[in-house]
Formats: structure tokens, C-alpha cells, sequence
């Protein structure tokens, strides 16, 4: 084998961060190519409607680079056909939301038949021919979604799901009494500390080693399914943590602790803000 080639356990994490990039590529397969002298990934671009071959990391890369990865994924839609009916499947745990507790701009949007955002079929053509929808079991050309909320619509009312998002926690904080509040606020974290605890100074940490760890632990991170990772501080494992996290498809969430006192009592809770995709940081200047 050559040296730039892939062996197959390079190839399947390598397939993997594809996938967690870009959802609208799909993997068809991943076979030996004796001419280039590893294993390479076949895969389709549903956006670009086309077949592809990926032989090595660089070769992704830059067509990541061409293409653009989402600096926002989209939700991720597989269709699936059991006796001749077919169910489109938003990927991903969805909780319900209360009419009581829909924000404005739902609540707006559902009083004028409008379907918030973008149309589901907008988002995913595919879903269009299926029968039913899920989650909640509606007609595909139903469902809008905003970004935050997935919304059914129909003749019969309308119902309001947020994504419960798999939160990993890359502070050096334990998370474990925060969970409840964080299901409260859409993700259900893994409270046990997962970022690096680089020493400023210290002799075994160069640049270019935190970026090797941050990387190798995000990677881990993407493959275990989370969605977005907690970062916290202004350390220099954060700052790469924020740019390879975008690259890899996860969302980037700083947390805070707001406290509100009068003489009639207190308020405390948790709060949080997603911090801005590094591409659109880029486009901004």
C-alpha cells in the first residue's frame, strides 16, 4: 500500500466525518482501489445530484472546500418502506411542545396557515414520496422547520416539536447537576468533563499539540452521535475547539447563569447562546 493510501479503519472514520459534514451526502461504499493503493470511499451528493470518489483525507477536504459544508445542518431525513408503505424519518430524539409554551413566532406563524421557516419538502425533495411523516405521522408537504422547531400543520391543528440534542460537555466542568435544566433547554448533555486540561507553559503542550488532541477528541465526539459540544473559557484548546467543531458538522454552545434578585425573592437559571459558524465569521469581513 502506498503511503497516502487508506487503510480501512482510516477510510470508515474518515466516511464517518463526511456524513456528520455534509447530511446530504450519502456512502455508498467503501471498497479496495489496488491504482490507488488503499482502500477509497464511493459516495453521492444529493444536493450536487452526483457520484464521487474520495481516495484520501486532502481529496475531501477539498471538495468540502468547493462544495461548502452546511455551516448549519439541516435536519437529516432517511426514508424508509416496510410492506409497500414508505415513512419519511426525521433523524434525531424530538420532544413536543405545548401550545402554552410555543415561541411568537410559531404562534404567528400557525394563526396565519403559515408553515414556519422552510418547507420540509424544500429541506429534503426525497420525503416527497413518502406517505407519512414522523414525527407525527403527517403528510410530507406538512412540516416546516425554522431551525429550531419542527411544525405540523393541517386542516385539524397544528403541533410544535424542538430536537433534543445530544450535548457534549468539552469544559472541565461536571455537568451532572445541570441536567434537568439542560433537558429543559433542548439538549440532553453528558455531564462528565471532556476537553483536554492543557497547563499554559508547560513544556509537553505545543500549538500543535493541543490542536492534535482537541481534534482526536472531537473526532471520538462525532462519532458517538452528539450534535453540538459546551465550551467554555478563552484557552486555546476552546478557539480550536470552535473551528474544527464547525468543520465536523457540531453546533458550538457557551452556557450562563443568570440570577435575578429583589426584596420579594430570587430568580436563578440557566441560559445559553450558540456561538456563530466560523464561515459566517469569514463572509462577515
Amino acid at each position: 500500500m502506498s503511503p497516502e493510501g487508506l487503510f480501512k479503519e482510516d477510510a470508515e472514520r474518515l466516511a464517518r466525518q463526511i456524513e456528520d459534514e455534509n447530511p446530504m451526502v450519502d456512502i455508498l461504499e467503501i471498497k479496495v482501489d489496488p491504482e490507488q493503493g488503499g482502500y477509497v470511499i464511493v459516495a453521492y451528493d444529493r444536493g450536487a445530484d452526483e457520484e464521487f470518489v474520495v481516495d484520501r483525507y486532502e481529496s475531501w477536504t477539498e471538495r468540502a472546500s468547493t462544495v461548502g459544508p452546511r455551516a448549519h445542518p439541516q435536519l437529516v431525513v432517511r426514508v424508509k418502506e416496510k410492506r409497500g408503505r414508505k415513512t419519511a424519518v426525521v433523524h434525531g430524539e424530538w420532544e413536543e411542545v405545548q401550545p402554552d409554551d410555543w415561541p411568537e413566532e410559531i404562534c404567528d406563524a400557525v394563526e396565519g396557515r403559515e408553515l414556519p421557516g422552510e418547507s420540509l419538502l424544500d429541506i429534503e425533495p426525497t420525503a416527497s414520496d413518502s406517505d407519512v411523516v414522523e414525527p407525527g405521522h403527517g403528510a410530507p408537504g406538512d412540516y416546516g422547520f425554522d431551525g429550531t422547531f419542527l411544525v405540523h400543520l393541517s386542516s385539524e391543528g397544528a403541533r410544535v416539536w424542538r430536537q433534543i440534542l445530544r450535548l457534549a460537555n468539552f469544559t472541565l466542568e461536571d455537568q451532572s447537576g445541570l441536567q434537568s435544566e439542560w433537558r429543559t433547554l433542548g439538549f440532553d448533555i453528558s455531564p462528565e468533563p471532556l476537553a483536554p486540561f492543557v497547563e499554559p507553559g508547560a513544556d509537553e503542550w505545543g500549538e500543535a499539540d493541543v490542536l492534535e488532541e482537541v481534534r482526536d477528541r472531537l473526532l471520538d465526539i462525532s462519532e458517538q452521535g452528539y450534535g453540538a459540544i459546551l465550551v467554555d473559557g478563552q484557552t486555546n484548546a476552546m478557539a480550536y475547539a470552535w473551528v474544527l467543531a464547525g468543520r465536523m458538522g457540531l453546533k458550538v454552545i457557551t452556557s450562563w447563569t443568570r440570577d435575578a434578585r429583589t426584596s420579594k425573592g430570587g430568580f436563578s437559571g440557566l441560559g445559553y447562546s450558540e456561538l456563530i459558524h466560523y464561515r459566517d465569521v469569514e463572509t462577515s469581513l
